[in-house]
C-alpha cells in the first residue's frame, strides 16, 4: 500500500494574507505621563544587594521602593528635593 503526502493547500490571496497581518493587536501607545520614569540597569556588589534586602525584609517592601526611598531620603537630608512636593517611592 502506497502512502501519498497530502494535497497542496490552495495559495491564500492576498486578502486573505492582509487579513492575518491586520489582526494582530496595535502597537503599544506611549504613554502620557506628566511624571516620566527613567529606566535603566543598575549592578551592585552581591554582599550590598543581601544587606538591602535584609533591612528591606523588615518593612516589606520591593527592592525598587526601598531603594527610591533611601535615595529620596538622602536628598531630602541634603536638601536637593525641597520643593517638588512629591514622593518618588511609589510602587
Amino acid at each position: 500500500m502506497a502512502i501519498r503526502k497530502p494535497g497542496r493547500p490552495h495559495e491564500p490571496s492576498q486578502a486573505d494574507i492582509e487579513r492575518v497581518i491586520n489582526a494582530g493587536s496595535p502597537p503599544p501607545q506611549p504613554k502620557n505621563d506628566s511624571a516620566a520614569e527613567v529606566k535603566f540597569q543598575m549592578v551592585i556588589p552581591a554582599d550590598l544587594c543581601a544587606v538591602i534586602d535584609n533591612a528591606r525584609s523588615l518593612t516589606r517592601t520591593s527592592r525598587r521602593t526601598w531603594l527610591l526611598q533611601a535615595a529620596q531620603e538622602k536628598l531630602e537630608r541634603q536638601g536637593r528635593l525641597s520643593g517638588l512636593g512629591r514622593s518618588y517611592a511609589l510602587d
